[in-house]
C-alpha cells in the first residue's frame, strides 16, 4: 500500500561521460538524497552505464526489440509518478547519446497482435528537468528561446501525456563559485524531498 504524500521516482541522469566528476552526478546525487530522506522511492538511471545504440531505420524503429534494461526501465517508469531529468547542454540540446537513449525507450517495438504501438508509459506523471549549460542560463532563456530545451518539453515529455513539467536551467556552471554550487546542491536536495 502506497504512503499518502510518498512517490515513486524515476531519476534518469544524461550525461554521456561516466566520470562521477561531472556536475550533473553531484546535482543528480544530491536530488536523490533529498528524495530517500523524505521517504520516496527512487529508481535512477546514469545513461553512460548503459551500452545505447542508435536506431538508422524505420524498419529498427518499428520491429527491433529494445534491450531487456530497456524494457525493464519501461516499466518502472510507467509505475511511477514522477521523472526527474538531468542533463547538460549540448549544441543546444540534449546529448546524442541521451537523445538516442529517449529513442530506445520510446520506440515501437516488435508489433503486439500485428499492430505496432507507441508505448504510453509517460501519460499522468510530472517531471522535473535540471538542465546545465555554459552560457548564463537567462541568455539561453530569452536569446536562444530555451529552444533545445523547450523542444524536448513539447516534442517528447508533454505529447506523451506528462504533466506538470517543470525545468531548472543551471548557466555559467564553469564560472560559479563555491558557494554557488553550495547553493544548487541544497536546491536540488529540497527539490527531491518536495519530489518536484
Amino acid at each position: 500500500m502506497k504512503t499518502p504524500g510518498l512517490r515513486k521516482i524515476v531519476l534518469l541522469h544524461g550525461h554521456p561521460d561516466p566520470d562521477r566528476a561531472r556536475l550533473g552526478y553531484a546535482l543528480a546525487d544530491a536530488y536523490e538524497r533529498g528524495a530517500r530522506a523524505a521517504g520516496h522511492q527512487i529508481h535512477r538511471v546514469d545513461v553512460a552505464d548503459l551500452e545505447v545504440d542508435f536506431l538508422r531505420t524505420k524498419r529498427a524503429w518499428e520491429t527491433e526489440m529494445p534491450a531487456p534494461e530497456i524494457l525493464a526501465l519501461r516499466e518502472r517508469v510507467a509505475e511511477s509518478d514522477h521523472l526527474a531529468i538531468f542533463f547538460p547542454l549540448w549544441l543546444g540540446t540534449l546529448p546524442a547519446y541521451f537523445k538516442a537513449f529517449w529513442e530506445q525507450l520510446l520506440r515501437t517495438g516488435a508489433p503486439q497482435n500485428g499492430k505496432a504501438t507507441a508505448p504510453s508509459i509517460f501519460r499522468g506523471k510530472s517531471a522535473r528537468i535540471v538542465v546545465t549549460m555554459g552560457m548564463p542560463a537567462p541568455f539561453f532563456r530569452w536569446y536562444f528561446g530555451g529552444y533545445g530545451v523547450r523542444s524536448f518539453e513539447r516534442g517528447i515529455l508533454k505529447i506523451m501525456g506528462v504533466a506538470p513539467i517543470r525545468t531548472s536551467l543551471l548557466g555559467s556552471v564553469e564560472g560559479r563559485d563555491e558557494a554557488g554550487y553550495k547553493r544548487w546542491m541544497e536546491e536540488m536536495n529540497e527539490l527531491g524531498r518536495r519530489c518536484n
